[in-house]
């Protein structure tokens, strides 16, 4: 069959033409600044992107409209409490390490006993420094973003995030 026979037995049952869409145009093409990153939008902040690929902000918000994507709030960073002074006298000065080092890393420091520095935190209503995984703030992205964008966003490397995904489900499972 030629194409005019399928066209006029087409046309005899009432069937629209067929017609193909044009092709889809890319919003990034090969080798644009934020192509690699396309994966993030839609679940991590303009912000982040920006300042991940290294271009400017509307760069990166000019793109995430261009794929359709809405806006998203940038994660709650590790909030910096508020410096606590030093104070002088026996078993004291050690008070603006709160921030930053665990009672027991502060104890090795200063030789103050950890019992010490722990009544101290108790005293001055501060709570005792606790280490947190820098890659826990991107535990929303596991399994939807590849592990090398989540581990470049994090600043550690492929195989820990690979490591934590693995680890995560493995938990999500016991839990069921």
């Amino acid at each position: 069959m030629d194409a005019k026979s399928v066209k006029a037995y087409r046309e005899s049952l009432g069937i629209l033409p067929f017609f193909r869409p044009a092709p889809r145009k890319q919003v990034l093409p090969i080798g644009h600044d934020l192509r690699p990153y396309k994966p993030l939008f839609g679940y991590v902040s303009d912000q982040e992107i920006a300042q991940l690929a290294g271009v400017d902000l509307d760069l990166v918000q000019d793109v995430r409209e261009g794929l359709g994507f809405e806006p998203v709030l940038p994660l709650p960073g590790s909030t910096t409490p508020d410096p606590v002074p030093d104070f002088h006298g026996p078993l004291l000065g050690y008070e603006s390490l709160f921030a930053t080092l665990t009672p027991t890393e502060i104890s090795r420091r200063t030789g103050v006993p950890y019992p010490v520095i722990v009544q101290r935190c108790a005293f001055l209503g501060i709570q005792p420094y606790k280490r947190v995984s820098v890659a826990s703030r991107y535990d929303h992205l596991l399994g939807k973003v590849p592990d090398a964008l989540v581990a470049k966003l994090a600043g550690v490397s492929r195989a820990s995030i690979g490591a934590r995904r693995k680890r995560l489900s493995a938990q999500a499972k016991a839990e069921l």
